[in-house]
């Protein structure tokens, strides 16, 4: 599991803790020891436990245990239990919960949109899209790898994938198709695939770009009747084209699109995800007592 770096936990302590906790500090508790236990309140894909670890540690606060991301917890269970000073544990309780909950959710969506799909076609893969809240990416991928979804793209500058706006730019469809032999000489080691949209030309162009050669074909919001049928057209026509499914596509009909005999399913809708519920208790501590005996 990816690590944030010291830079990156301090700025997300310093989002809620700009200069001091002045109610921790008004009621004279600074110094006063205290373990802090987090627990799920429901079944859930357990994910960002690391990150809350490095948000206690960096505080000073320390980690006697904690369930690694990807794992099931039933309700009740603990993710984690630290303990250290009450400034230190007030001081990221708030942070570390929210990675909890929103990284949770997401693992917890993720693996059950893989159990569905992979229940309907075993070697299927999910795929997570770049569509999540700005600023979120590195918290966003590592919740999604928790629960089995891989990112489709990490970003504009390791991959190749054709979009409408990048073929009107150019000219169309045919001069894309006349560029590809050089494409392919100029960048040997990537990729390159096509997206095409949903439309009455969404066949002769998905047929057109894999009799050229490309490596993959992504159809956007197609229904299922319709993505059946042409992904049965291109392995007809190009047996080791890969076919990519997205739009629209969330746990209310995952099993339909995973039947289309697609390769990939991609998919935003795990970042929509509600929030697991985790609760976090910070108690006061004897001094010599461990909250990990």
């Amino acid at each position: 599991m990816m690590r944030l770096s010291p830079q990156e936990i301090a700025s997300l302590i310093q989002e809620d803790l700009p200069y001091l906790d002045l109610t921790t500090e008004a009621l004279g508790l600074r110094d006063g020891p205290g373990s802090i236990t987090f627990r799920s309140r429901q079944p859930t894909v357990v994910a960002g436990t690391e990150i809350a670890v490095q948000l206690l540690e960096y505080q000073g606060a320390q980690v006697h245990q904690f369930l690694p991301s990807g794992h099931a917890a039933a309700a009740g269970d603990i993710l984690l239990m630290a303990e250290g000073r009450a400034a230190a544990l007030h001081g990221v309780w708030r942070v570390a919960a929210n990675v909890l909950e929103y990284s949770s959710g997401i693992a917890g969506r993720a693996s059950r949109l893989v159990k569905e799909a992979r229940a309907h076609c075993p070697g299927i893969v999910v795929a997570g899209t770049r569509k999540h809240y700005p600023g979120t990416r590195r918290l966003s991928v590592m919740a999604a790898l928790a629960g089995g979804v891989f990112p489709h793209r990490l970003g504009l500058s390791e991959t190749m994938l054709v979009f409408r706006q990048h073929l009107e730019l150019l000219g169309g469809l045919p001069v894309f198709l006349e560029r590809l032999p050089a494409l392919r000489r100029s960048l040997p080691s990537v990729k390159i695939l096509v997206e095409v949209e949903r439309s009455r030309d969404a066949l002769p162009d998905a047929l057109a770009l894999a009799m050229a050669g490309v490596d993959g074909i992504q159809f956007d919001k197609l229904s299922p009747d319709s993505l059946r049928d042409m992904t049965g057209a291109l392995r007809s026509a190009a047996p080791g084209i890969t076919v990519f499914a997205a739009g629209g596509i969330g746990e209310d009909n995952v099993a339909e699109y995973a039947a289309t005999g697609v390769d990939v399913l991609v998919t935003s809708a795990i970042y929509h995800a509600p929030p697991a519920d985790i609760g976090a208790r910070i108690l006061p501590m004897e001094t010599g007592n461990s909250c990990g005996g």
